[in-house]
Formats: structure tokens, sequence, C-alpha cells
């Protein structure tokens, strides 16, 4: 599309030139959308900071996490043992784990009155308060620019800003991840994690599982359920895959102790539902 000069014709055909017309709006809503993207350059390490602090709650957090698997005298070695480990635990317990008083971190961020966030920042925390880990699918890969992605469970699809991650990513693989709005853009928030494209199939099984488990006690829930409160189960996959090359068999092997263990532990799957209702 070709550029519009500031004495040209504003393409809206209010006959006014464009500097006078469309022009101070535009450029304004750049201003702005630069001021929230440096802003979350410098939020996502305060709220990691604040997660760092939660000491009482970071234990039963951490083992949740991580299902039992590290210790957290381990947590100095997550980076090599998990792939930028640490951070991702800390930003899931800022956004998805719940404390005691019934909100998240991040929730209860966004609703401190005394704080020491900018004005930007505090707007940014206003939207943050919803967002859970989720699993997205890469569409289209702009390297070193951005990406398009869509949500593995229910396809909504996303626009994201990223230098760093466009780099690396490949169309059709997938990124457990944060998404957190900024203006009319998304970004990564913290570290995610990267799988390739064979485990895409796999994970909505294991998911699947799961989320059949959830509603055995719950038969409304759906996905948003599901990853609203349980999302550490996307971990919980991450954590079981080989880290040098794919491997389908231990992709089958990890759906099928899932399910065994999901009915081992009193979950089935749904297979006592028609049961349930003959009587």
């Amino acid at each position: 599309m070709p550029k519009i000069g500031r004495n040209d014709p504003c393409p809206c055909g209010s006959g006014k030139k464009y500097k006078h017309c469309h022009l101070p709006i535009e450029e304004a809503k750049q201003a702005e959308q630069l001021h929230l993207r440096r802003a979350v350059d410098t939020l996502i390490p305060k709220i990691i900071t604040a997660a760092q602090e939660q000491t009482d709650a970071i234990p039963a957090a951490y083992d949740r996490f991580w299902d039992g698997k590290y210790t957290l005298e381990q947590m100095s070695e997550l980076d090599d043992l998990e792939g930028r480990g640490a951070e991702r635990f800390l930003v899931w317990f800022a956004f998805d784990y719940v404390l005691e008083d019934g909100s998240t971190l991040a929730e209860r961020l966004a609703g401190a009155s005394d704080s020491d966030f900018s004005t930007e920042e505090q707007q940014l925390l206003r939207s943050w308060a919803p967002v859970r880990l989720r699993p997205y699918v890469a569409n289209t890969v702009q390297k070193g620019q951005g990406m398009t992605v869509s949500d593995l469970m229910d396809g909504s699809r996303y626009e994201i800003v990223d230098h760093a991650a466009s780099r690396r990513v490949l169309v059709d693989e997938v990124l457990v991840a944060h998404l957190v709005p900024a203006g009319e853009a998304f970004f990564i928030g913290g570290a995610a994690a990267h799988l390739t494209e064979d485990t895409r199939s796999k994970m909505r099984e294991f998911l699947s599982l799961h989320l059949e488990a959830m509603q055995r006690d719950d038969p409304a829930a759906g996905w948003p359920e599901l990853l609203h409160t349980r999302s550490e189960v996307l971990n919980h996959f991450v954590m079981q895959l080989p880290v040098e090359e794919p491997n389908p068999s231990l992709l089958e092997s990890i759906i099928t102790q899932t399910r065994a263990s999901l009915m081992l532990a009193g979950e089935s799957l749904g297979l006592g539902k028609r049961d349930d209702a003959a009587e």
C-alpha cells in the first residue's frame, strides 16, 4: 500500500489534508502503543519479583507445577533442566496460582491502590488479570517480527509482536505461553515452552483426558474451566517430552500413562456417566 503524504487528501474521504484529519489520530495511537510496549518490558520483571516474594505460597505451587519432579532446592537449576524453567514457573505462579484470598497474584496486583506501577503498567495489569497459561499453534511466522497463532483448544487467533521467539518458531509448532494484551497487540509474557509440530494432536488428546476427568465432578466444565483452574497440566505434558529428537512412542506412552493415572485417582474419564444416568 503506497504511503500517504502529509499533504495528500485523507483516505477517509473528508476532503481535508491527511495532516489535518487522521494523521494526528494515528500518530497518537502509535505513541500510545509504543508506551504500552515499553511498559510490557518493565512490568514482566516486576511481576516476577513480586512472585518471588510470596515465599509462603511458593512451595505448594512449585510442587503442583512440577508435579513433584523437582525440589525447591533445584530452583536455580531449572533453567538448565527445563529450558527457562524458573521463569516459566514464576510467571505461571503469578498468573494462574490461586492464593489464600481466592485471587491470583496478577489479580491482586491489578486491584492494588497503592502500588509503584506506572500509569501504563497499571493499565496493562487490569487487562492481564484474566490471562492464563494456554497452548497455541503457530500459523504464520515473520522472522524477527512476530507471528500469528491460534489457540490449540478453541481456535481463537492472535497477532503476536515478538522479535526473539519468532526467530526460532516454525509454522505448525506449539507454544505453551501466557499471551498478554497491550493495546492492539499481544506479547508473550515471560518465558514460553516451545514444542515441535508432532506434539499438537497428543497434547490435545492429553488435555481431553483431563477435561473428561474434570467433567466427572463438573459436567458443565469445558476448555475455559480446565485451563483456568488446572493449567499446570500443560506443564506436566511439556516436562515429559524428549529434549533432543521427536519420539512418537514416548508421546503415545504419555497418553497411556495419563489415562491410567487419572483412572487410578478415581477420575473415571466419564466411563461411569451412563451408569449414573441409568440410575
